[in-house]
C-alpha cells in the first residue's frame, strides 16, 4: 500500500512580535531525549504536556480557523453533536492538554467535500488581561494542502510560537513560510527548536463512519467556549508568497 504525508512547521508571534509559517529540512539532531513525536497517535503528545503543566483545567485558549476564502466550520469535542458550526473565519476557546475534531466544508474551491482535520492543543499564550480573545492561535487551511488531502496524502502541521529574539521584527502579524520536514523527521523536535510547540494539525481523508465511530474520532472531551472572530481589518495581515508544492511519498 502507497502512503503518503507531508509535514510542515507553522510558526507564529503575538502582541508587540510576529506571526507567520516557518519549518526546518534537516533539523539537527538534539543531545537529549525528545518523548514528543507527531508519530504518536493523536492526543498523546497533549496528554504528555498536560500531566508536566496542569494548567488545562483553569485556561481555555482561544484558537482561530481560516480557510482559503469562504466555507463552514463545526467542532467537536467526544461528541458526534457539533458544539458550534459557522462561517469562516471561526473563533472559539479550547483547552490545553486536549483533542478536538473539526469539520471544514462548503468551501466553493471543493464542492460537494467535507474534510475532517483534528487540532491536538498543545500549551497556551500567556496574553495581556482580559485581552486572550484578541490574540487568539491561528489555524490556517491553504488551499495547497485542502487539495492534498482530497487526493489522499496527509498533512501535518505543528505551530509553534516564535522566539521574540528571532522573529523579524519587519513582519506583520502573520507570515507563512512553510518548508518541509522529512518524513522520518520529528516535526514537535524540529518546531522546538525554533520557538515553543502550541498546536499539532492533522488534515487528511478521515471521515466518521456512522455509528461504528469510536468516541476519540471527536476529541477527548476538553472545555470549549465559542467566539467571536477577529475582523479581518483589526491588524491581522498576510503576505501574498510563492513556494513549491513538496510532497513526499513513502513506499
Amino acid at each position: 500500500m502507497r502512503v503518503a504525508t507531508r509535514k510542515l512547521l507553522c510558526t507564529f508571534a503575538v502582541a508587540l512580535a510576529t506571526c507567520g509559517t516557518v519549518s526546518a529540512q534537516n533539523p539537527s539532531a538534539a543531545p537529549y531525549y525528545q518523548p514528543l513525536n507527531d508519530r504518536l497517535p493523536p492526543g498523546y503528545n497533549a496528554e504528555i504536556l498536560e500531566r508536566v503543566r496542569r494548567d488545562g483545567c483553569f485556561w481555555l485558549q482561544p484558537v482561530r480557523v481560516e480557510l482559503p476564502t469562504t466555507g463552514t466550520v463545526s467542532v467537536y469535542s467526544a461528541s458526534p453533536e457539533p458544539l458550534k458550526s459557522d462561517e469562516a473565519p471561526s473563533q472559539f476557546s479550547v483547552a490545553t492538554g486536549h483533542l478536538y475534531r473539526l469539520r471544514i466544508a462548503e468551501m466553493p474551491e471543493f464542492p460537494g467535500v467535507e474534510l475532517f482535520p483534528s487540532i491536538e492543543i498543545l500549551d497556551r499564550l500567556h496574553p495581556p488581561e482580559g485581552l486572550s480573545e484578541s490574540y487568539p492561535i491561528p489555524i490556517v487551511f491553504e488551499e495547497e494542502d485542502l487539495r492534498a488531502a482530497v487526493d489522499g496524502l496527509l498533512v501535518t502541521r505543528v505551530i509553534y510560537l516564535e522566539r521574540p529574539q528571532t522573529a523579524a521584527s519587519t513582519d506583520p502579524l502573520r507570515r507563512e513560510k512553510p518548508l518541509n520536514v522529512p518524513p522520518g523527521g520529528n516535526a514537535i523536535e524540529a518546531a522546538g527548536q525554533h520557538g515553543r510547540p502550541m498546536v499539532i494539525v492533522r488534515l487528511g481523508g478521515r471521515v466518521p463512519s456512522g455509528p461504528d465511530t469510536p468516541a476519540l474520532f471527536f476529541g477527548s472531551g476538553g472545555g470549549f467556549e465559542p467566539g467571536e472572530a477577529i475582523p479581518s481589518d483589526a491588524g491581522v495581515a498576510r503576505i501574498p508568497r510563492k513556494r513549491q508544492k513538496s510532497v513526499v511519498s513513502l513506499q
